[in-house]
């Protein structure tokens, strides 16, 4: 497997087709979506046999950051990631690139911090915040 050329690939399948995220692994792409949010992922990364996969996502806050820890992404691609993201891609070993390192990750309304961060702020492992996205994503397609 190759990463870097599973990385190059979905961030151009990312880019070019205007993506939320694109996972891709061993030169396919396992999985990707337009939508907006952490619960498509979510879903994705429960679904798919993702270990050494990379991806590229629009967004990477500590829950998405966890779910790729937790499943065993190898690499990640992103516009924008906030350094509580940067610290769990690093302590789990995750190969990081991102155009801009922000503090924490906004809500849409842009007047606090993004819901999804905030259920998992205490979380101090992978396996902790994805059993608290797990309770919060039950039953979400």
């Amino acid at each position: 497997m190759n990463t870097s050329k599973d990385l190059d690939y979905a961030r151009r399948e990312f880019e070019d087709r205007k993506m939320a995220f694109v996972m891709v692994k061993n030169g396919k792409v396992l999985a990707q979506s337009k939508e907006k949010g952490v619960a498509p992922f979510f879903s994705a990364v429960v679904r798919n046999k993702v270990d050494g996969a990379s991806l590229a996502d629009k967004i990477i806050g500590k829950a998405v950051a966890s779910l790729c820890a937790y499943r065993g992404i190898a690499a990640v691609y992103t516009p924008v990631v906030s350094e509580p993201a940067v610290s769990v891609l690093e302590e789990n070993q995750v190969s990081w690139q991102a155009e801009q390192v922000v503090p924490m990750i906004i809500n849409r309304t842009g007047d606090g911090q993004c819901p999804i961060e905030s259920a998992i702020v205490a979380a101090t492992t992978p396996e902790e915040a994805y059993l608290i996205l797990k309770r919060k994503f039950e039953g979400v397609e």
